[in-house]
């Protein structure tokens, strides 16, 4: 483990422990606890580094604490790759004490393709059994309280589809004089949660007259995996996408999702291990490409419907600083006639989700949330648009949980309806 202190030291030498990272933390904005922020992170793998700390199951507890949002990295004026360094703190602890059993079966899960697929549709099946509609029908509620996961707290969820999006459309989907040949990577909730979304990305693409082939044979992207420290699982659901993706003549790939598309663009350059692997991944990542920023280096339509509402956006953490995406959703929303575009404050800052961090921190998710909530809320929009369904999940639980009548989509679904597309 020693080399791994070494690769630590790297970055460990780089803070200068300002304090940057205090103020764009969301997780020390809520606990106000030293050892939740990035410089006190930084502080205690520098004692384990230094032999005056070993990896502990207490400090691997808090090192989940940090939703991984990416804001410290950005705005370190040292450039310390806070996140990198943390991903890897988290790997090394999950060697050294392992993961909870339920991790564990899930991760494991998600390497046997069909069978993950099989349970999931088995899953939306019987649903009902376990779930009920939510008061206001966006989504469903535990039954009777469940511990964990806010489940015991009528943390809204959104239902599973009783028919996924890969089996919805055919894999490959043509189009008269196609000016570009792209796979569309969906990714799991997309596919299992919110086919809409996907279906609504690939009738843009064909409106640009490109040719989208949806590989059936793809895997989760693997971030639930390695964020958690399993990168045993994350590997080798990376490397088995990026061979899939790369024996593909495409122009582009085509992502939906912000946690996908920056685990495919950058993340997994830190995870692949094989070479050849890893050669392969360095090419494919130039073609990576999030809906809106291939939209509009096509070019925005003319021709655009009216719509008319009030829409504001929030900028997912692994789109706006994962990606390099911004610019471009907004360019699309204010390009269509009858929409009053809002800009909410603090339009970037984490809505609180964080993937797993919202199952394991709820309490904490939530109040990160209402922040969101309250800046959305004040724009007088009757529509949030956002380009990651985790997103999507957690802000729809916050809006139903507090009575709001404010409505979550994703961007691609408001573009299909200015092109005529619903």
């Amino acid at each position: 483990m020693e080399h791994k202190y070494e690769e630590w030291q790297q970055q460990l030498v780089k803070c200068i422990r300002c304090g940057t990272c205090r103020s764009v933390c969301p997780v020390f904005q809520v606990a106000d606890n030293e050892n939740t922020t990035a410089r006190g992170k930084v502080k205690l793998l520098e004692a384990v580094s230094e032999g005056k700390l070993t990896l502990t199951t207490e400090l691997q507890a808090r090192m989940s604490k940090c939703l991984l949002c990416k804001a410290c990295a950005a705005g370190c004026p040292s450039g310390v790759k806070t996140d990198e360094l943390f991903l890897s703190a988290r790997r090394a602890l999950a060697v050294e004490n392992g993961l909870p059993l339920a991790k564990r079966l899930a991760f494991t899960g998600l390497t046997y393709r069909k069978l993950f697929d099989l349970g999931l549709k088995i899953g939306s099946l019987f649903q009902g059994i376990v779930f009920k509609d939510a008061p206001d029908g966006r989504g469903k509620v535990a039954r009777i309280p469940l511990p964990g996961a806010g489940l015991g707290q009528r943390r809204i969820i959104p239902p599973l589809a009783t028919k996924p999006l890969r089996s919805r459309l055919p894999e490959i989907n043509k189009v008269a004089s196609p000016k570009a040949r792209v796979a569309f990577y969906t990714g799991c909730m997309l596919n299992y949660v919110y086919p809409d979304a996907g279906e609504a990305i690939v009738k843009i693409l064909k409106a640009h007259d490109v040719e989208v082939i949806i590989p059936a044979k793809q895997s989760c992207c693997g971030t639930p995996a390695f964020t958690s420290g399993d990168y045993q699982v994350g590997r080798y659901l990376a490397e088995e996408n990026v061979k899939l993706l790369a024996a593909g003549k495409y122009d582009s790939i085509i992502t939906g999702c912000a946690s996908c598309g920056a685990a495919l663009k950058h993340e997994y350059g830190a995870i692949i291990e094989d070479p050849e692997v890893k050669q392969l991944w360095e090419e494919l990542s130039k073609k990576i490409k999030d809906i809106t920023e291939f939209v509009v280096s096509r070019g925005i339509k003319q021709d655009l419907r009216e719509v008319r509402a009030k829409i504001t956006y929030h900028d997912p953490c692994h789109l706006v600083r994962g990606m390099g995406v911004s610019k471009e959703p907004r360019q699309l929303l204010q390009a269509i006639p009858g929409v009053n575009y809002a800009e909410m404050k603090d339009a970037a800052k984490c809505c609180g989700a964080g993937g797993t961090f919202s199952m394991a921190h709820y309490d904490i998710s939530r109040t990160i949330n209402d922040w969101k909530l309250d800046n959305a809320e004040e724009t007088g929009a009757t529509i949030l648009a956002t380009g990651c369904s985790a997103c999507r999940m957690h802000i729809t639980d916050g809006l139903g949980q507090r009575g709001s009548h404010m409505k979550v989509v994703h961007t691609a679904e408001i573009i299909a309806k200015a092109y005529g597309l619903d």
